[in-house]
Protein backbone atom coordinates (compact mmCIF):
# COMPACT_ATOMS: atom_id res chain seq x y z
CA UNK A 1 0.00 0.00 0.00
CA UNK A 2 2.80 2.46 0.94
CA UNK A 3 4.70 1.96 -2.29
CA UNK A 4 1.53 2.16 -4.37
CA UNK A 5 0.41 5.44 -2.82
CA UNK A 6 3.88 7.00 -3.08
CA UNK A 7 3.76 6.50 -6.85
CA UNK A 8 0.52 8.44 -7.17
CA UNK A 9 0.60 12.16 -8.14
CA UNK A 10 -0.98 13.49 -4.94
CA UNK A 11 1.40 11.61 -2.62
CA UNK A 12 4.77 11.86 -4.35
CA UNK A 13 7.47 13.07 -1.99
CA UNK A 14 5.68 12.03 1.20
CA UNK A 15 7.36 9.88 3.83
CA UNK A 16 6.02 6.54 5.08
CA UNK A 17 5.18 8.25 8.38
CA UNK A 18 3.00 10.75 6.48
CA UNK A 19 1.25 7.93 4.62
CA UNK A 20 0.73 5.98 7.85
CA UNK A 21 -0.88 9.02 9.48
CA UNK A 22 -3.17 9.52 6.49
CA UNK A 23 -4.20 5.86 6.28
CA UNK A 24 -5.22 5.96 9.92
CA UNK A 25 -7.67 8.83 9.40
CA UNK A 26 -8.65 9.02 5.75
CA UNK A 27 -10.98 6.60 3.98
CA UNK A 28 -9.65 5.29 0.67
CA UNK A 29 -12.26 3.81 -1.63
CA UNK A 30 -11.02 1.50 -4.39
CA UNK A 31 -13.34 0.64 -7.26
CA UNK A 32 -12.74 -1.73 -10.16
CA UNK A 33 -14.33 -1.42 -13.57
CA UNK A 34 -14.52 -3.70 -16.59
CA UNK A 35 -14.12 -2.79 -20.24
CA UNK A 36 -16.91 -0.44 -21.31
CA UNK A 37 -18.13 0.39 -17.80
CA UNK A 38 -19.10 4.03 -17.29
CA UNK A 39 -17.04 5.60 -14.51
CA UNK A 40 -18.40 9.15 -14.61
CA UNK A 41 -20.55 11.18 -16.96
CA UNK A 42 -20.27 14.85 -17.80
CA UNK A 43 -22.44 16.87 -15.46
CA UNK A 44 -22.14 14.52 -12.49
CA UNK A 45 -21.02 16.12 -9.25
CA UNK A 46 -17.26 16.05 -8.64
CA UNK A 47 -16.88 15.84 -4.87
CA UNK A 48 -13.97 13.40 -4.65
CA UNK A 49 -10.32 13.23 -5.59
CA UNK A 50 -10.15 10.61 -8.32
CA UNK A 51 -7.00 8.80 -9.39
CA UNK A 52 -6.69 6.13 -12.04
CA UNK A 53 -4.23 3.78 -10.35
CA UNK A 54 -4.33 0.79 -12.67
CA UNK A 55 -5.22 0.24 -16.31
CA UNK A 56 -6.55 2.81 -18.75
CA UNK A 57 -9.74 4.65 -19.51
CA UNK A 58 -11.29 6.63 -22.33
CA UNK A 59 -12.09 10.32 -21.94
CA UNK A 60 -14.84 11.74 -24.18
CA UNK A 61 -15.63 15.43 -24.72
CA UNK A 62 -18.36 16.86 -26.93
CA UNK A 63 -18.27 20.37 -28.40
CA UNK A 64 -21.01 22.65 -27.02
CA UNK A 65 -22.76 22.67 -30.40
CA UNK A 66 -22.21 18.90 -30.75
CA UNK A 67 -20.67 19.25 -34.20
CA UNK A 68 -17.51 17.41 -33.15
CA UNK A 69 -16.10 15.38 -30.27
CA UNK A 70 -12.71 14.21 -29.01
CA UNK A 71 -11.84 10.87 -27.46
CA UNK A 72 -8.49 10.13 -25.83
CA UNK A 73 -6.99 7.43 -23.63
CA UNK A 74 -5.62 8.11 -20.15
CA UNK A 75 -3.15 5.75 -18.52
CA UNK A 76 -2.41 5.04 -14.85
CA UNK A 77 -1.34 6.67 -12.67
CA UNK A 78 -3.17 9.89 -13.41
CA UNK A 79 -5.57 12.19 -11.51
CA UNK A 80 -8.99 12.76 -13.05
CA UNK A 81 -10.26 16.35 -13.30
CA UNK A 82 -8.65 17.68 -10.14
CA UNK A 83 -9.62 21.16 -11.38
CA UNK A 84 -13.32 20.24 -11.27
CA UNK A 85 -13.19 19.52 -7.53
CA UNK A 86 -13.13 23.26 -6.72
CA UNK A 87 -14.50 26.50 -8.12
CA UNK A 88 -17.88 27.63 -9.38
CA UNK A 89 -18.74 24.54 -11.42
CA UNK A 90 -17.87 21.37 -9.52
CA UNK A 91 -19.13 18.94 -12.12
CA UNK A 92 -17.24 16.62 -14.44
CA UNK A 93 -16.59 18.15 -17.83
CA UNK A 94 -16.16 14.87 -19.73
CA UNK A 95 -17.34 11.28 -19.86
CA UNK A 96 -14.99 8.56 -18.59
CA UNK A 97 -15.30 4.97 -19.76
CA UNK A 98 -13.14 2.03 -18.62
CA UNK A 99 -10.85 0.38 -21.15
CA UNK A 100 -10.12 -3.26 -20.38
CA UNK A 101 -9.98 -3.55 -16.56
CA UNK A 102 -9.03 -0.55 -14.46
CA UNK A 103 -8.93 0.49 -10.82
CA UNK A 104 -9.92 3.92 -9.48
CA UNK A 105 -8.99 5.42 -6.10
CA UNK A 106 -11.55 7.83 -4.63
CA UNK A 107 -10.94 10.15 -1.68
CA UNK A 108 -13.81 12.25 -0.37
CA UNK A 109 -13.13 15.99 -0.70
CA UNK A 110 -14.03 16.60 2.95
CA UNK A 111 -10.75 14.94 3.93
CA UNK A 112 -8.80 17.76 2.26
CA UNK A 113 -10.10 20.17 4.88
CA UNK A 114 -9.21 17.71 7.61
CA UNK A 115 -6.26 15.35 7.61
CA UNK A 116 -4.84 15.91 4.11
CA UNK A 117 -4.46 19.68 4.54
CA UNK A 118 -2.06 19.02 7.41
CA UNK A 119 0.48 17.66 4.94
CA UNK A 120 2.03 20.48 2.93
CA UNK A 121 3.42 18.08 0.32
CA UNK A 122 -0.08 16.89 -0.56
CA UNK A 123 -1.28 20.49 -0.90
CA UNK A 124 1.70 21.40 -3.09
CA UNK A 125 1.14 18.35 -5.30
CA UNK A 126 -2.53 19.25 -5.69
CA UNK A 127 -1.69 22.86 -6.61
CA UNK A 128 0.95 21.68 -9.07
CA UNK A 129 -1.54 19.39 -10.81
CA UNK A 130 -4.15 22.14 -11.17
CA UNK A 131 -1.61 24.82 -12.11
CA UNK A 132 0.02 22.59 -14.71
CA UNK A 133 -3.30 22.20 -16.48
CA UNK A 134 -3.83 25.97 -16.43
CA UNK A 135 -0.35 26.51 -17.84
CA UNK A 136 -0.97 24.02 -20.66
CA UNK A 137 -4.18 25.86 -21.60
CA UNK A 138 -2.27 29.16 -21.64
CA UNK A 139 0.49 27.66 -23.77
CA UNK A 140 -2.01 26.19 -26.22
CA UNK A 141 -3.65 29.60 -26.67
CA UNK A 142 -0.43 31.50 -27.31
CA UNK A 143 1.27 28.75 -29.30
CA UNK A 144 -1.64 28.58 -31.72
CA UNK A 145 0.35 30.42 -34.38
CA UNK A 146 1.61 27.85 -36.85
CA UNK A 147 1.64 29.08 -40.43
CA UNK A 148 1.57 25.45 -41.53
CA UNK A 149 -1.95 24.08 -41.91
CA UNK A 150 -0.92 20.66 -40.57
CA UNK A 151 0.38 22.41 -37.46
CA UNK A 152 -2.84 24.38 -37.04
CA UNK A 153 -4.91 21.20 -37.31
CA UNK A 154 -2.75 19.49 -34.69
CA UNK A 155 -2.86 22.50 -32.36
CA UNK A 156 -6.65 22.69 -32.73
CA UNK A 157 -6.97 19.11 -31.53
CA UNK A 158 -4.32 19.43 -28.80
CA UNK A 159 -6.01 22.50 -27.30
CA UNK A 160 -9.11 20.40 -26.63
CA UNK A 161 -7.35 17.41 -25.06
CA UNK A 162 -6.59 16.64 -21.43
CA UNK A 163 -3.04 15.50 -22.13
CA UNK A 164 -0.52 16.36 -24.81
CA UNK A 165 0.58 12.81 -25.52
CA UNK A 166 -0.75 9.59 -26.90
CA UNK A 167 -3.46 8.74 -29.41
CA UNK A 168 -6.36 11.14 -29.98
CA UNK A 169 -9.50 10.66 -32.02
CA UNK A 170 -11.65 13.53 -33.23
CA UNK A 171 -15.04 12.91 -34.81
CA UNK A 172 -15.66 15.83 -37.14
CA UNK A 173 -16.76 16.51 -40.68
CA UNK A 174 -14.13 18.03 -42.94
CA UNK A 175 -16.42 20.95 -43.77
CA UNK A 176 -16.79 21.77 -40.06
CA UNK A 177 -13.02 21.59 -39.47
CA UNK A 178 -12.49 23.87 -42.47
CA UNK A 179 -14.97 26.40 -41.05
CA UNK A 180 -13.37 26.36 -37.60
CA UNK A 181 -9.90 26.90 -39.08
CA UNK A 182 -11.08 29.47 -41.65
CA UNK A 183 -9.82 27.32 -44.49
CA UNK A 184 -11.28 25.70 -47.57
CA UNK A 185 -12.38 22.07 -47.46
CA UNK A 186 -9.91 21.35 -50.28
CA UNK A 187 -6.95 22.70 -48.29
CA UNK A 188 -8.00 20.75 -45.19
CA UNK A 189 -8.35 17.56 -47.21
CA UNK A 190 -4.95 18.03 -48.82
CA UNK A 191 -3.22 18.71 -45.48
CA UNK A 192 -4.83 15.71 -43.79
CA UNK A 193 -3.93 13.36 -46.60
CA UNK A 194 -0.32 14.57 -46.51
CA UNK A 195 -0.25 13.97 -42.75
CA UNK A 196 -1.67 10.50 -43.30
CA UNK A 197 0.95 9.73 -45.95
CA UNK A 198 3.63 10.84 -43.45
CA UNK A 199 2.25 8.45 -40.81
CA UNK A 200 0.96 11.07 -38.36
CA UNK A 201 -2.69 10.12 -38.55
CA UNK A 202 -5.33 7.85 -40.03
CA UNK A 203 -8.42 9.22 -41.72
CA UNK A 204 -11.77 7.56 -41.09
CA UNK A 205 -15.24 8.31 -42.36
CA UNK A 206 -16.18 11.37 -40.31
CA UNK A 207 -13.08 11.24 -38.11
CA UNK A 208 -9.34 11.56 -37.61
CA UNK A 209 -7.03 9.52 -35.38
CA UNK A 210 -3.72 11.11 -34.41
CA UNK A 211 -1.34 8.31 -33.44
CA UNK A 212 1.02 10.24 -31.13
CA UNK A 213 0.04 13.87 -30.72
CA UNK A 214 3.27 14.81 -28.95
CA UNK A 215 5.31 13.76 -31.99
CA UNK A 216 3.04 15.57 -34.42
CA UNK A 217 3.12 18.75 -32.32
CA UNK A 218 6.91 18.65 -32.31
CA UNK A 219 7.02 18.02 -36.06
CA UNK A 220 4.90 21.09 -36.85
CA UNK A 221 5.80 23.47 -34.02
Amino acid sequence: MYESLLRLPYFQGMSKDDITAILGKVTFDFKRYGDGDVIFRKGEKCDKFIILIQGRLSSFANAPDRTYSITEELFAPTPIEAHSTFGYDTKYQRDYIAKDNCTILLIDKQHLFGELSKHSIFTINLLNIICRRTQLIEQNIWNYNSTNLAGRITQFIAARCETQKGEKHISIKMERLATLLCETRLNISKALNEMQDAGHLTLHRGGITLHAIEKTLKEFE
